[in-house]
């Protein structure tokens, strides 16, 4: 009984999930550093809430941009021949929506749940950097409503 073991497909499944987190943490850090000079802005300002919405913003295009990675892999590969397609299949799977609408080829199945776990590592990591970002303000606010 001949029995196909799926090494090619957990290989690219992971070296596709560590390039992401890669991407991941070049955002994160950017947003960071940008975390900094928000910190200064004063409390309860206009440009400190401008500042805050751009930080949320950075933080939505760093995933973007990580399901774009996907979604080239699918196409790289010849699994979902169309951008737009591979595009929303791999946003619905990364952010563990699955709506189901349809499934990859037996050979590649593996790659969807490889998505997903990127997703879940990415959301929870950004997760992270927003709490930071919030608390950091919650402690300048305490010390006196200015800068950290």
């Amino acid at each position: 009984m001949e029995r196909w073991l799926p090494l090619w497909e957990i290989a690219f499944g992971a070296g596709t999930l560590i390039a992401s987190l890669i991407i991941h943490g070049f955002g994160m850090l950017f947003v960071q550093r940008r975390n900094r000079d928000y910190q200064q802005l004063p409390a309860f300002g206009l440009r400190r809430e401008v500042a805050f919405s751009v930080l949320i913003l950075m933080l939505m295009f760093t995933h973007l941009i990580e399901v774009l990675l996907w979604a080239a892999a699918l196409v790289l590969i010849d699994v979902i021949p169309v951008f737009r397609d591979a595009y929303y299949y791999a946003a619905v799977t990364y952010t563990t929506l699955g709506y189901a609408e349809g499934t990859l080829a037996p050979q590649w199945r593996i790659l969807a749940p490889m998505m997903a776990m990127s997703g879940v590592f990415a959301f929870g990591w950004t997760t992270s950097v927003l709490f930071a970002i919030v608390g950091d303000r919650s402690a300048a606010m305490r010390a006196g409503g200015d800068s950290a």
